[in-house]
């Protein structure tokens, strides 16, 4: 009875070191645009958000693995879309990577998309940025949010762990009321979709806005390093554990 005893003791204390020093490793997968690849504001792939975001974990020792093969610069939301439909298949270093098997892997997700198609909705629009009016912004917008919907139900049929969207930021370079008011209709609709999804959305939208610095190229929307470093940090402080 005595030695039942301890060996009960001892499997506790075992099972007690374990749960108080065991942390699971974190699959981390980045998809999307070139904010996901990390484009910088010279229109070099740099060091995006993504990858402070994977050294930070190998730091900590929490990173099992970290992949962001499936980002591509100039990417919409109906072309990753299809990507996940087709189950997109890249070779990297002689290993078959397939997209929805990286998601069903993965612990976490982080997702930047649909600057793209915000852009070039406006740009093929018949009416010029001054002229835009309410109607018009409603239309933009919600092209791109019932693509945006599709896409993140997609997403997580397959990724059951936490997912990050990236959020806008004004991208065309113009800070007219009009322009203001595309964005908050975007941004507020965006994050009921999120919300749907169980899906966090990380709004940076103010923070380009008081920092313009973050945006030193007035030709491209390709953000700093130190604006990439910005939303890694927020993502890092807000939903990744501090051990």
């Amino acid at each position: 009875m005595k030695k039942i005893f301890c060996l009960l003791i001892l499997i506790i204390i075992v099972y007690t070191i374990y749960y108080f020093n065991h942390t699971e490793k974190i699959n981390y997968i980045s998809i999307g645009d070139s904010l996901s690849l990390g484009m910088d504001a010279n229109g070099n792939t740099n060091y995006g958000y993504s990858k402070y975001i994977a050294n930070y974990l190998k730091d900590k020792n929490m990173l099992k693995k970290y992949n962001n093969t499936f980002s591509s610069s100039g990417t919409r939301i109906t072309d990753l879309l299809n990507d996940i439909k087709i189950n997109k298949t890249i070779t990297k270093n002689n290993q078959s990577l397939s997209i929805k098997k990286c998601l069903r892997e993965s612990n976490l997700v982080t997702l930047s998309i649909g600057t793209d198609d915000i852009l070039s909705k406006i740009t093929f629009s018949t009416n010029t940025v001054e002229t835009l009016t309410n109607e018009n912004i409603i239309e933009i917008a919600n092209s791109n949010l019932k693509s945006l919907d599709s896409l993140l139900n997609e997403i997580r049929k397959y990724a059951k762990g936490n997912i990050i969207l990236i959020g806008y930021y004004n991208t065309i370079n113009n800070n007219s009321i009009i322009i203001e008011r595309l964005y908050s209709y975007l941004i507020t609709k965006t994050k009921k979709i999120t919300a749907k999804y169980d899906i966090e959305y990380l709004d940076i939208y103010n923070t380009f806005k008081k920092n313009k610095d973050y945006l030193p190229n007035p030709t491209n929307f390709y953000p700093s390093t130190r604006a990439y470093e910005d939303i890694a940090n927020k993502i890092i402080e807000k939903y990744l554990p501090n051990q």
